[in-house]
């Protein structure tokens, strides 16, 4: 996925790069509402390999709930690619580069996914990905990962690390596992 203007596939899903990062890529699937519910298709291996020269595979899929003011993250596996949505709640979603070489190398983006906007964020390998949930009742957030899980390979970075400067919205009532919170900052880490 290498455009670096919004694609709209066969009016089923818009894909936007996002500005400081093109790498990125905010995907808006088309709603079909009706007087049942809605209907909408999220993913498409075939259109997105044949529209968009998207060569990634899907192996591992993931489901994970957090309560109001969890913030998961900074964390990353340097092959593992996400494509991350919300079923139900919002998050703040944020992806940093620590791509080696990269002109973009220690920038973040964030971007609200909900159950509303129903908005989804591909994250490619070698960036790390963090949340805050923002509903009071809790968010339900999904990610189609290209790699299957691997701790020896997992690293984090602290998400207050302060030259990244995330700006996360909420500030007070924080739930952060002290896994997270004890992550080195970027400069401490060699790659």
């Amino acid at each position: 996925m290498s455009s670096e203007r919004p694609v709209e596939l066969r009016a089923k899903v818009t894909i936007e790069p996002v500005e400081n990062i093109p790498d990125l890529k905010v995907i808006k699937p088309k709603v079909f509402p009706d007087n049942r519910g809605f209907f909408s298709e999220t993913y498409n291996k075939t259109e997105w390999a044949s529209e968009l020269n998207f060569k990634e595979e899907f192996k591992q899929d993931n489901h994970s709930f957090s309560k109001y003011g969890v913030l998961r993250g900074l964390h990353t596996q340097p092959e593992m690619g996400k494509l991350v949505s919300v079923v139900s709640g919002e998050i703040f979603d944020v992806a940093v580069d620590v791509r080696k070489g990269s002109p973009t190398f220690g920038q973040w983006h964030g971007v609200v996914l909900n159950d509303v906007n129903k908005h989804a964020f591909w994250i490619p390998p070698g960036f790390l990905h963090g949340f805050q949930c923002l509903s009071p009742q809790g968010a339900h957030v999904t990610y189609k990962c290209t790699a299957v899980y691997d701790p020896k390979t997992e690293y984090g970075v602290n998400p207050f690390d302060r030259d990244i400067n995330v700006e996360w919205p909420l500030k007070d009532g924080l739930i952060v596992s002290d896994r997270d919170s004890n992550h080195p900052d970027l400069n401490q880490i060699s790659f």
